[in-house]
């Protein structure tokens, strides 16, 4: 990741001098996942049960969180930005009785880390619209946890916690339109996400990797993205 990190900040301060302004701007959204594998994999975990499980959560739609430094009006774009993004997702099977209580549980965590490019097809007075496209390195957590207790004839639980990993990458591309009132803009987005996703590995080793029944498990975060971002934007000094 660090040499990722690197190569962005690099090209941002590359092109920084061309610069007419900065914004810091911060974005809350919606998204829609993919998670075929994984939910595959959730009904996998339930049929190695002789009980019937109920699913209650199946890697919904759910926030998404992201905050952009960028550069405006640059390189015949309008924006170019440094952004990360983070989302969060899961799955919940479930059964309980005057017995004792089962739980399976997967929640799967991506972090984004990439470029934002932006350019502008219409704009009139305070108002913009245009295409976007996001470019990113994508790294995931799943973290799953398996709950068993039994009440009766006398209390007994077990608990157990598995951590896995996996790098991929990612682009989206969308449409967005701003309204600016200087020095604040504010700005809707709708696009979709396709990743490209690595294999999920156990803490601590790539010898090994999560599969069932000799196939792949991967995270699948592509799906629909919908967000409004707030930026304060700051102009760059005249050079002389």
């Amino acid at each position: 990741m660090k040499k990722q990190l690197i190569t962005i900040v690099l090209f941002v301060l590359s092109v920084s001098a061309f610069a007419q302004e900065w914004s810091f701007g911060a974005k809350l959204g919606m998204g829609s996942y993919n998670m075929l594998e994984l939910k595959n994999f959730q009904r996998y975990r339930v049929r190695q049960n002789d009980l019937p499980l109920k699913t209650t959560e199946s890697y919904p739609v759910s926030p998404v969180y992201s905050a952009e430094i960028a550069l405006g009006n640059v390189l015949h774009l309008d924006k170019i930005g440094i952004f990360y993004t983070f989302s969060s997702t899961g799955s919940r099977s479930t059964i309980s009785d005057y017995s004792g209580r089962i739980d399976l549980d997967a929640i799967v965590n991506g972090n984004q880390l990439g470029l934002s490019f932006l350019k502008n097809f219409y704009q009139q007075n305070s108002f913009s619209a245009g295409a976007y496209l996001e470019a990113s390195y994508l790294f995931s957590f799943l973290k799953g946890k398996d709950y068993f207790e039994i009440t009766s004839p006398a209390k007994v639980t077990v608990e157990e916690n598995y951590l896995f990993h996996s790098n991929g990458a990612g682009a989206e591309l969308g449409v967005a339109a701003a309204y600016r009132l200087s020095p604040i803009s504010f700005q809707l987005n709708l696009g979709y996400l396709h990743d490209f996703p690595g294999k999920l590995y156990p803490e601590g080793t790539k010898d090994q990797w999560l599969a069932i029944e000799n196939s792949e498990v991967r995270t699948a975060w592509s799906g629909f993205r919908m967000g409004l971002q707030v930026a304060y934007i700051i102009k760059s000094k005249s050079k002389n």
